[in-house]
């Protein structure tokens, strides 16, 4: 019974056998088939694609970033450089939970969930990131934020970290076994701050040029990247072997400008306290050339900002437009204002010239043939009717008490008086033909070309009037500077143009380009476009535009602009923005207030071309706002240049000190114009003190002195300070005049040559000062 029960059973277990032999079978034939397509798909068809990810996991590819070019004053001074820093990057992914021991795994019951698993890592990742905080010197929670993703691969921590951060970071990295990257990469650094720069520009933060040099010049400043290649460790490290690949990175070539740095500062100290004392609400600029090569000595714009921090609003009025807004609208105005603070107004606005336009009439007149400077234009009472039944043109008060009657005048009368009425009528007896074609001659139609970006295009129509669409009234507006608009650029060049024997020169900032090792890349020459105007015609306009500044005569239009010694000649202009009505007086319209000034006129070397735009002072007058601060600029520039005074021009004997701070001479409490007064008597100057009004001066007002001395303005407070008086005795007079000057003093010498046998005060006595220490000098120079 027991037999028959058990056959069956064994029966259905080889049955049994059968099956399960089958189905392992048929699963070890599906597997193989599997393992076998999957080997011929990885390794045939998809070959090239595995063997680039496998490279990719055991190889590392890293980009070596190239030294960017410096920049350079053309005195040698760093305007811009790079230095070296590093970038720190992670890995999220390669972040895992703490390996759990034996026993932590039996109290688990030999499994952790994934709950578990994910709190401990959570746990880790926020101990590394304290722990990077503190290296880092960054907030915890920003890093953790990071680093918590594990489905992230790559991740910034930091970016611009000096070496001693970097290599911490990096052995952090080595002695936790993490995925932290430490790549070299370089830093943009300004070392003035706010010092040129809407020249210079500025560095995007994904590291290229933004606006100004940086810009233009990105091609060479930025050079060549590098790589290396090498094995990679599981944490991302480098395999320490022979078995890598290094492409060295070709380091950015170097600009060097011709912009002068102390040119420079002069420049900007003049045109921020001028921005600031006028209330001007559209900026100001100035330009510094040389009129016979076309290069740049300076170029600024006021206000400006910082160009290692230049997301930062400086203009406090321009920032407090941010106040209250937020969204999208506070986006839209924050992002208008940066804009507007980057631009370098130099080149890129376009702006009414006014008067000083009328150089560029008479140069027309002159050199056509159809004036000559014996030619007659009167100015009457009532204007000047270019069309009948169309207004008159009116010329401003120029100290006749008469609105707009300077009678008969020659074109040298014309310029000196700025008369808008006898300008109207040269441009006519020119003809608009003629009158274009020397519009288009010097310049006006066209760029510049300098080397900068963004230099804004005269459109037709828009900037200018062309011939075929002129009518007489766009014409007589033109003539004055009224109905075109140009950038400072442009009339700075064009005006080079009239002084410099009529050759349009190319204007440019940049004289040549270096690599590392000193050797000159690319030179750039000076060039002329073009002669425009005859070398006769040239000389005629700079005797009448010395004129205009008349030796510091009262009388002349340009006198705030005269620096006793030297010759200079010049012009000023005031133009109405037509297209912007006054806030509080729709009927009246803002002005730009402009002056150009040449030195020395009868050899000229630079221009000086200045204007402020908007100005809410007590007058809009470009003689009264800009000539000053042009003739501040030449009173620092020339000397510093060593451009030579004409002793004719210069006082001799003892002179007696103006009142620079009494009330009856309010224009000259300003500390600017009470340097415009001395400039005009012969006297030197320097300002002690922040203010801006003149508290004391030193020598005191009245005082007879010799010429030349310097008279010091205390702007801060009205107690003048005390100086020790050096010892000069035995020195030359040369020498001991040096000496008494560098400690703050004056010196009247009883002798120009000679060596000094006594001084009126003894040495280490204190002296106010700018007192005048008189030097007993006898004998010959020792």
């Amino acid at each position: 019974m027991n037999k028959n029960t058990n056959e069956p059973s064994n029966g259905v277990n080889r049955s049994l056998k059968v099956r399960s032999y089958v189905l392992l079978g048929l699963f070890l034939v599906v597997g193989c088939g599997v393992l076998i397509w999957r080997l011929y798909t990885w390794q045939i068809v998809r070959h090239d694609e595995m063997l680039n990810a496998a490279a990719s996991q055991q190889m590392k590819d890293m980009t070596i970033t190239p030294q960017r070019g410096q920049i350079y004053d053309a005195t040698g001074k760093v305007l811009a450089k790079s230095s070296i820093v590093w970038t720190i990057t992670a890995d999220p992914s390669q972040i895992k939970a703490p390996s759990l021991t034996e026993e932590e795994l039996d109290a688990m019951g030999g499994a952790e969930s994934d709950e578990s698993k994910a709190q401990r890592r959570a746990d880790r990742v926020q101990s590394i990131s304290e722990d990077l905080a503190e290296i880092l010197s960054m907030d915890a929670q920003e890093i953790y934020d990071k680093l918590i993703d594990s489905s992230k691969q790559y991740v910034l921590l930091a970016k611009q970290v000096d070496k001693p951060v970097a290599d911490e970071i990096s052995q952090y990295a080595s002695d936790n076994k993490l995925s932290l990257i430490v790549s070299q990469d370089t830093k943009r650094e300004y070392p003035f701050g706010a010092f040129a720069a809407s020249v210079l520009g500025f560095m995007h933060a994904d590291g290229y040029g933004f606006y100004g040099l940086e810009q233009y010049y990105e091609d060479v400043l930025a050079g060549t990247p590098g790589r290396l290649v090498s094995q990679r460790t599981p944490t991302g490290g480098e395999v320490a072997n022979d078995d890598r690949v290094l492409y060295e990175a070709k380091d950015g070539d170097n600009l060097i400008l011709t912009l002068d740095a102390e040119i420079q500062a002069i420049a900007e100290k003049y045109l921020e306290n001028s921005v600031k004392v006028n209330n001007v609400s559209e900026r100001g600029v100035v330009i510094v050339m040389d009129v016979n090569t076309g290069a740049i000595l300076a170029m600024a714009t006021k206000p400006d900002f910082d160009p290692n921090d230049p997301m930062t609003i400086y203009d406090p009025e321009r920032a407090a437009l941010l106040e209250g807004l937020d969204g999208e609208e506070y986006t839209k105005v924050q992002g208008e204002e940066r804009q507007r603070q980057w631009k370098n107004k130099t080149i890129t606005d376009l702006y009414t010239p006014g008067s000083v336009f009328k150089l560029i009439t008479t140069s027309a007149l002159l050199d056509s043939g159809a004036g000559t400077v014996n030619s007659s234009f009167n100015c009457v009472a009532g204007g000047y009717t270019v069309l009948p039944g169309t207004k008159p043109y009116q010329c401003a008060d120029n100290g006749y008490g008469v609105l707009g009657v300077h009678g008969w005048q020659t074109p040298a009368d014309v310029l000196a008086n700025s008369c808008n009425q006898a300008t109207i009528q040269e441009a006519l007896l020119m003809g608009k033909e003629v009158f274009s074609d020397y519009y288009t001659a010097f310049g006006f139609t066209e760029t510049t070309g300098i080397d900068l970006p963004a230099e804004q295009y005269p459109y037709e129509g828009i900037s200018y009037y062309p011939e075929e669409d002129m009518s007489l009234i766009d014409l007589a507006s033109s003539s004055f500077g009224q109905a075109q608009k140009v950038t400072p650029i442009q009339m700075a060049t064009a005006a080079c143009a009239v002084v410099n024997g009529g050759y349009l020169v190319q204007p440019h900032i940049v004289s040549k380009i270096v690599d590392n090792d000193g050797n000159v890349v690319e030179e750039f020459e000076p060039s002329a476009k073009r002669q425009v105007i005859s070398e006769e015609t040239s000389a005629a306009l700079r005797v009448m535009m010395e004129g205009v500044v008349d030796n510091g005569a009262d009388g002349a239009a340009g006198r705030n602009a005269y620096v006793a010694g030297y010759h200079i000649g010049g012009k000023s202009g005031t133009s109405e923005k037509l297209d912007r009505p006054k806030a509080d007086d729709p009927t009246n319209y803002e002005k730009v207030s402009s002056f150009v000034g040449v030195v020395p006129i009868d050899d000229p070397e630079i221009l000086v071309l200045a204007f402020v735009d908007e100005p809410h002072a007590e007058t809009e007058f470009g003689s009264m706002l800009s000539a000053p601060l042009v003739g501040n600029i030449i009173s620092e520039v020339a000397p510093y240049l060593g451009i030579e005074t004409d002793p004719s021009l210069l006082p001799t004997g003892n002179v007696t000190v103006p009142n620079l701070v009494s009330p009856a001479n309010p224009s000259y409490q300003q500390w600017d114009m009470a340097q415009v007064e001395l400039n005009k008597k012969g006297f030197a100057h320097r300002r002690v003190g922040t203010g801006e009004l003149v508290l004391a001066q030193s020598p005191a007002a009245g005082e007879k002195v010799p010429a030349g001395s310097t008279v010091y303005l205390f702007t801060d407070s009205a107690d003048i300070p005390t100086v020790t008086v050096p010892s000069v005795v035995g020195k030359s007079a040369a020498l001991a005049k040096q000496i008494l000057s560098a400690a703050g003093l004056n010196a009247s010498l009883s002798a120009e040559e000679g060596t000094v046998t006594a001084q009126s005060v003894a040495e280490n006595t204190e002296a106010k000062m700018g007192s005048v220490i008189e030097l007993t000098v006898s004998g010959a120079e020792g």
